[in-house]
């Protein structure tokens, strides 16, 4: 009886664990879904949840809150050898911001600075060859500035922040 019993329960087990299958889902109170020819429509109300869980193998991927199809992630790489190479110091600042060069510059360096309106209040061109620029800030009034500094094709843009 009791072999009986133990293969029943075996068999109900590895029936009931073969039976499962990971699905995409969405609880919610509320939604609906409709296609229309090539579109499809779903909406849902009540996810007040935002989360998201990946599993070790990056296999799994569970997302609470809102709806997502096929998650797709693409990777940006850095490219270092396209930025001029400086130091900006110090940011905050109230009176003089140092612009230290990591290598010497080669060729044109156009320096421009932007007031918080956008407006260009500085465009100043640096010669070959300078290791520091100094930009005195005083006159300006404080704010959120963006300094762009572009040597030929390298191109780069600092927040500057004004007290």
């Amino acid at each position: 009886m009791k072999l009986i019993l133990t293969s029943v329960l075996a068999i109900f087990f590895i029936a009931s664990v073969s039976g499962q299958e990971i699905k995409q889902q969405v609880i919610s109170s509320a939604g609906g879904y409709d296609v229309s020819g090539d579109i499809s429509l779903s909406w849902t109300l009540g996810e007040l949840v935002i989360s998201t869980v990946e599993s070790s193998g990056g296999d799994l991927i569970l997302t609470q809150g809102f709806q997502q199809s096929k998650l797709e992630v693409t990777a940006i790489e850095e490219n270092p050898d396209l930025g001029v190479a400086v130091t900006i110091y110090p940011n905050p600042t109230s009176e003089i911001l140092n612009i230290k060069f990591v290598l010497p510059l080669e060729g044109e360096t156009l320096m421009q600075l932007a007031a918080p309106d956008g407006s260009i209040v500085l465009i100043e061109e640096v010669p070959s060859g300078v290791l520091i620029k100094q930009i005195n800030m005083q006159a300006y009034p404080a704010g959120t500035y963006f300094l762009r500094i572009q040597n030929g094709i390298k191109l780069n843009v600092y927040k500057i922040i004004k007290l």
